[in-house]
């Protein structure tokens, strides 16, 4: 198996299923019986097995998907139990699962709770009724709001709730009602995405058919400027273009990815970076376990980084935060001076794209709305 000389502090494990396909999503997902979700949670502890020489210092774990709360419990508290017994408990600080708000109810966070789940990461994406039924979700605004009340009177009160904007129509006056409902519910961090038309995604197909035309873009922006200033004023910092949390609330986890950081993968679609190399578990069931069986993981993708393109990764990653790049961490680590690798810097802070503060190179919070066009500079 894979050897690794840094510390990795971060472990990922997908679950591809959904008890509904959601209209906008791309991940790799699928709808399926209890019996096949069982076999896969079986894989995934054999695939545990031959990873557990990596596990020795994860610091942090999350549970993605797809929609990990659609595990039957017998198989999540198999899946928990197999972690943990390749975990070092003292040193995980943060563990997220990611769930459904229809999918909590008190039998699910016992199990949770009963295995140090930390973290909830709730799929809310509005309380608006015809966003809802526009985005394919089959919960409700009262199921969102029993889920979060649910999780925090067990006293799970580290909970992150995805929104989602620019839909067909939107304005910020549906956004604010959605800001206002987690605020009041006291949600100590807000993830908010604006809509994206995805290949391959029933919205992609609706689109194509001309059954809806997208936001303007203009209008979009006008929402996002708003949707800041909102959730500045209750107490919420941004740390990343889409990321909100009140202090000392920001996800651990997903700032090891945007700091550039190695980290573990287990399942099929799940992605890892170990020693410089990209890998992506192959999106195929059947070619998943056979991998497994046969002890030679089946992969979609495994990338060395050249030493420019791990340079260029620390750019891309780091500028998604609102504190962006430090010179001297760049400089530490790569032995190189981020200005001679990256002269074109100069330029963007002349168009004032970019800001350099002290140790740190970031893009102003007024520009972050055009980070694709900033960062494209960096590939």
């Amino acid at each position: 198996m894979m050897k690794n000389k840094d510390k990795l502090q971060a472990l990922y494990v997908h679950i591809p299923f959904c008890s509904k396909i959601c209209t906008y999503c791309d991940f790799y997902k699928m709808v399926a019986k209890p019996k096949n979700k069982i076999q896969y949670v079986d894989y995934l502890v054999k695939e545990i097995d031959l990873k557990k020489s990596l596990f020795n210092d994860i610091s942090t774990v999350y549970i993605g998907g797809g929609t990990p709360s659609s595990l039957p419990h017998e198989s999540l508290d198999k899946l928990l139990s197999t972690l943990w017994e390749n975990l070092d408990f003292k040193k995980v600080t943060e563990f997220t699962i990611e769930a459904n708000p229809n999918d909590i109810n008190k039998e699910f966070i016992y199990l949770i709770k009963k295995h140090h789940i930390n973290r909830v990461s709730l799929g809310v994406q509005s309380f608006n009724t015809q966003k809802l039924k526009f985005l394919g979700r089959n919960h409700t605004a009262e199921d969102a709001i029993n889920a979060i009340k649910l999780l925090q009177n067990s006293g799970i009160k580290n909970i992150n709730a995805d929104i989602i904007y620019a839909t067909p129509e939107d304005s910020f006056k549906v956004v604010k009602k959605d800001l206002k409902y987690l605020t009041k519910l006291k949600i100590p961090h807000i993830s908010a995405y604006s809509l994206i038309l995805e290949d391959k995604t029933v919205l992609h197909y609706r689109y194509d058919k001309k059954l809806f035309t997208m936001l303007d873009e203009d209008r979009e922006f006008v929402i996002y400027k708003k949707l800041n200033r909102f959730l500045h004023n209750k107490g919420y910092h941004q740390y990343e273009i889409s990321n909100y949390s009140k202090p000392n609330m920001e996800s651990k986890h997903n700032l090891v990815y945007w700091n550039n950081n190695h980290y573990l993968g287990i399942g099929a679609g799940a992605s890892y970076y170990i020693d410089n190399v990209r890998y992506t578990n192959i999106m195929n069931l059947e070619k998943y376990y056979r991998g497994i069986d046969e002890e030679n993981l089946q992969l979609l993708e495994k990338k060395q980084l050249t030493f420019l393109e791990q340079m260029q990764e620390e750019m891309i990653l780091g500028l998604r935060k609102v504190s962006g790049v430090s010179i001297s961490h760049f400089k530490k680590k790569f032995n190189k001076d981020i200005y001679s690798v990256f002269p074109i810097i100069r330029d963007l802070i002349n168009q004032q794209l970019l800001v350099n503060i002290n140790d740190n190179i970031y893009i102003p919070k007024s520009k972050l709305y055009l980070s694709n066009t900033i960062l494209v500079h960096f590939v």
